[in-house]
């Protein structure tokens, strides 16, 4: 791949026959991806087989996300400490872009002529020093420096070709921070509108519904609230002809969810916990309206499905099954037998016509979006 490839153009055949790098390297990768010892082979091919002390050292780990690999690299130099985060549809090329990174760093370390700056890392490519270092010998006398010196090493630089490549360097510094292509934050917010809702129960009649859902997402985990209005919908007394309640309701509802994935579907159980507002105003002959209201509270499980039209834009269908924790009842006063001297008899006692369901049902279409 292109970690392996540009490692194996920077090698020498010297180079694959050289000591281990002493480099302090905790790799962590799933079964399949370069290892450890790998990547330590990688190194010392781009370094060659000369002698490195460095104060390098650095912690990687590559996690699998759905079809993509993510590196996390945290670099410690001397006292400093620099991070990168990378994602590649490889783990090969994700190890060969760390041992070029570290090996970059091993030769900035040791080619810098000058303290490092506090609170930056050396850049990633060899930095500039003065003139090559003379080696003397036993007897007095000057010689040119050791043949393990790193061919690396940098000769004279004059004072624009130094600005140049600092400026080079912080460009690239700053293209290395930049999210690859691809890239998608652990946390989204989720927009869910317009949604179309079919609900059975917990009143007689089957309803129809609209509304509208916010949330986030946290990687696989989604939270939740939406929000329906009901249609208005007339409940019947039964025991008296000619008389009911029409009743109106508006339901909001958490749902906790957690989604599994494969290629362009996703499909998420979910625990669900709502209330319902509800508003009821008696109907029939000599009936004076008056509006009442009552809360319920229930709680179920449902699932979610979607089709990824887009990374921004899903289609939604769901469904859902709640308990009715609390079921307001709907009572008519002055319903019952007539007492033939209306006068002198107390008012009659509210009638109950309808309590809620026990349990209800509730299928949901519609768009979600993401931002």
């Amino acid at each position: 791949m292109i970690g392996w490839m540009l490692a194996g153009l920077l090698a020498t055949p010297s180079a694959m026959a050289g000591p281990q790098v002493p480099i302090d390297l905790r790799w962590e990768a799933p079964p399949g991806c370069p290892q450890e010892g790998d990547v330590r082979d990688l190194i010392q091919k781009l370094l060659g087989a000369g002698r490195h002390d460095n104060q390098l050292h650095a912690e990687g780990t590559i996690t699998k996300t759905d079809r993509r690999f993510r590196l996390e690299l945290v670099v410690h130099v001397r006292d400093l400490v620099g991070t990168r985060g990378i994602e590649s549809k490889s783990g090969e090329d994700l190890a060969g872009a760390s041992a070029v990174e570290m090996g970059l760093l091993v030769q900035s370390v040791e080619a810098a002529a000058t303290p490092i700056p506090n609170g930056a890392l050396p850049a990633t490519s060899p930095s500039i020093r003065g003139p090559g270092n003379s080696a003397s010998r036993s007897d007095g006398s000057k010689g040119s420096s050791s043949p393990e010196t790193n061919d690396a090493s940098p000769t004279k630089r004059s004072p624009d070709s130094v600005k140049a490549d600092g400026k080079a360097d912080a460009q690239g510094e700053a293209k290395a921070e930049t999210p690859p292509e691809g890239y998608q934050r652990p946390w989204r917010v989720l927009v869910q509108a317009p949604l179309l809702a079919l609900g059975v129960g917990p009143l007689p009649p089957p309803a129809l519904g609209v509304g509208l859902s916010l949330g986030f997402a946290y990687a696989h985990w989604q939270v939740q609230l939406q929000g329906v209005s009901w249609q208005r919908q007339h409940v019947a007394a039964t025991a008296f002809p000619g008389y009911g309640a029409d009743v109106d309701r508006i339901a909001a509802a958490m749902w906790a969810c957690r989604e599994l994935r494969l290629f362009r579907f996703g499909f998420s159980p979910c625990f669900t916990a709502g209330m319902d507002r509800v508003s009821a105003s008696g109907t029939g002959r000599s009936i004076v309206a008056s509006q009442q209201h009552a809360i319920g509270a229930n709680a179920g499980v449902g699932a979610q499905g979607r089709l990824y039209l887009a990374g921004w834009i899903r289609l939604l269908a769901a469904v859902g099954g709640e308990i009715e924790l609390v079921r307001p009842q709907i009572s008519i006063a002055g319903l019952g037998p007539l007492d033939p001297n209306p006068a002198a008899a107390p008012p009659a006692p509210s009638t109950p016509i309808y309590r809620f369901a026990p349990a209800a049902f509730t299928a949901t279409l519609g768009l979600e979006w993401t931002l």
